[in-house]
């Protein structure tokens, strides 16, 4: 039964949850009932009644509240909104949630809390926000958000949009997206850049030449007029930067023309990462995005960090920081200041890093929930979404989450999400990510395995690093020392332990336990892969090994990607789909022709061999 605050946004709820036997309407029978009731608990709570063995009252005085209480609910039966796509419904019901009973949850971040679903990369929200279609699953994605306590989604606006007649289309699409969002109670904003000088991937951006103000007068209506944005992100591109006075200046004319146009909106600015793009202004040496402190005070500080790293622990050289302690700093600074920061994490990097080699990074849990627990008083969090296969939903599940209601550890995160059916998967999932952390994080092993486009390796010629460097097989037949060759031996050897002890679980048949399983193998075996590779150069060791171990990786491949999550079309994520990023691919592209394994392994017989054959650059 709902509440008038709260009817239409059930009604969507009810509808997009797969399961039969869940209606809107009075109780009828015996079976189980949850009664909605408008009561002002305070903003975005509820209270979890009982009213017998087999029904319950959700107590809550705004939309969000009363949906939060209900998913809560129907979470102590057994249900699980793991990913936008694939809900988790239990064979039988039965209740286990009395803690939750009679207290007050209530938000710990009080302002926003979601997602930016970044569309600049070929993803499954770009096909679903972006690319004309059924808004189905754009609806899916906000239900998702809302059920895992979120109360905000935002998404980069893309440079196709500046032809008319597509513009028309898309300002059509995206108002019924809005409509439908606001709804279910969130808020939506839509990210931009200032400079087309910094602008790597197609992204809309307000300024490309000398003209400023002219351009900022004929583009920005493009984004504002007629569309109910909560929000808009200022974003300054990666690696090249403008001067500091025409930056300063620039941001506080575009704050001032969105103030000007949507009076409502909240103006944002990502405070991305570039160890080496610094600038003095006034005095002060700081990183180049800093400069937003000395812009508009109104202006809402996205501080950024990349990758799985966090904001305490060693950063590996990414981007060229040995730790993001000084975004750390800049972060509090913000709070001192009253400027209200959100910090924005990601829960995948995408390129070569991550999902797209495929490897399963559960550590990128542990660093969401290790930032979350040392911000206790964090007014925003929101996190940099690239991609829920491969079980990277888990990230994006935890961390919304964890930001409304902060579980006493990651491991109890963990076994939120993964419920009765994957318990038996927890404290597995738990001990990779702690030796993720050990292995990858502290001993600097992650870039090795990690992959390499082309275009890493131009960036390095250049001096532009993204992510974390590795000694290359052509350093190392330069001469360039390597020490890492028994440590990949001792972690190939670790993960292919607990790839054994993963296949051995007691799981029931599902996709959520083979993705599990298949996670865990594809990592062993990119760890097995990468190993042999430097043992075949560095000890002529036989190359049988990393054969195997890219026929290992090959088969946990295939497997996966004929069983996704994803409704649409799988071609979507591994195929070669039309779509409006740089990218003339799906995110999961690479991964499916293990692009970057083969990449090595041509590299390697170029060195050993010399072999003429074609070496991938896996990047086109």
């Amino acid at each position: 039964m709902t509440s008038p605050i709260s009817d239409s946004a059930l009604r969507e709820f009810v509808s997009l949850t797969p399961y039969e036997g869940l209606r809107v309407g009075a109780p009828a029978g015996d079976g189980f009932s949850i009664e909605v009731l408008d009561d002002a608990v305070c903003r975005e709570c509820y209270v979890i009644e009982a009213l017998g063995e087999r029904a319950w009252r959700v107590r809550a005085g705004d939309v969000l509240g009363a949906q939060y209480g209900v998913a809560h609910a129907l979470e102590n039966l057994g249900f699980r909104f793991r990913a936008p796509d694939a809900t988790y419904v239990p064979s039988e019901l039965a209740f286990e949630g009395e803690s939750s009973l009679g207290v007050v949850h209530e938000p710990a971040v009080k302002g926003q809390r979601g997602l930016q679903l970044h569309t600049l990369h070929p993803i499954e929200a770009h096909f679903a926000l972006w690319q004309p279609g059924d808004e189905a699953a754009a609806r899916r994605i906000f239900d998702w958000i809302v059920k895992n306590r979120g109360n905000h989604v935002q998404w980069p606006a893309l440079d196709d949009i500046m032809v008319p007649a597509r513009h028309a289309a898309w300002k059509e699409l995206t108002q019924r997206l809005l409509a439908h969002a606001h709804t279910r109670g969130l808020t939506v904003g839509l990210g931009m850049q200032i400079f087309g000088s910094g602008n790597m991937q197609q992204a809309f951006d307000l300024s490309d030449g000398a003209d400023f103000e002219a351009e900022l007068a004929q583009r920005l209506p493009l984004v504002t007029a007629d569309l109910e944005f909560d929000a808009y992100v200022l974003a300054f591109g990666e690696f090249f930067g403008e001067d500091a006075d025409r930056f300063i200046a620039a941001v506080n004319a575009t704050t001032a023309a969105i103030h000007a146009a949507r009076p409502r909106a909240a103006v944002h600015a990502s405070i991305h990462v570039g160890a080496d793009q610094r600038v003095t202004y006034r005095g002060e040496e700081l990183p180049y995005y800093f400069l937003v402190k000395h812009a508009d005070p109104s202006i809402i500080s996205n501080v950024h960090t990349v990758m799985f790293y966090n904001l305490f622990e060693d950063a590996g050289g990414a981007y060229g920081h040995s730790d993001f302690a000084e975004h750390r700093a800049y972060l509090l600074e913000q709070q001192r200041a009253g400027r209200k920061p959100t910090y924005y994490p990601e829960s995948a990097y995408w390129i070569a890093f991550d999902n797209s080699v495929p490897m399963f990074l559960p550590v990128y849990v542990r660093s969401r929930w290790l930032d979350l627990d040392g911000l206790p008083d964090l007014d925003g969090h929101l996190i940099f979404s690239s991609g829920w296969e491969w079980g990277y939903w888990l990230t994006d599940y935890v961390s919304l989450r964890a930001s409304y209601e902060l579980p006493p550890s990651y491991r109890e995160a963990i076994a939120h999400a993964y419920g009765k059916d994957l318990a038996p998967a927890v404290d597995l999932v738990t001990e990779l990510a702690d030796l993720q952390a050990r292995r990858s994080i502290d001993e600097r092993l992650a870039p090795y395995l990690a992959g390499r486009d082309a275009l890493i390796d131009v960036g390095d010629q250049l001096g532009i690093h993204s992510q974390p460097d590795r000694t290359t097989f052509d350093d190392i037949a330069k001469g360039a020392s390597f020490d890492a060759l028994a440590p990949l031996g001792e972690y190939a050897n670790e993960l292919t332990a607990l790839a054994k002890r993963a296949r051995a679980l007691k799981l029931p048949s599902s996709r959520w336990s083979r993705e599990v399983v298949d996670g865990f193998e594809v990592t062993a075996a990119r760890a097995r892969f990468i190993h042999a590779a430097y043992a075949a150069q560095l000890k002529g060791a036989p190359r049988s090994a990393l054969d195997k171990a890219l026929s290992d990786g090959r088969a946990a491949v295939e497997r996966r990607h004929g069983d996704f999550h994803y409704a649409g079309d799988p071609q979507d994520l591994i195929g070669r789909p039309a779509n409006a990023t740089i990218y003339g691919y799906g995110y999961l592209h690479q991964a499916n022709a293990l692009c970057y394994w083969e990449r090595e392994r041509a590299q390697l017989a170029a060195i050993l061999d010399g072999a003429t054959t074609p070496i991938p650059h896996c990047w086109l």
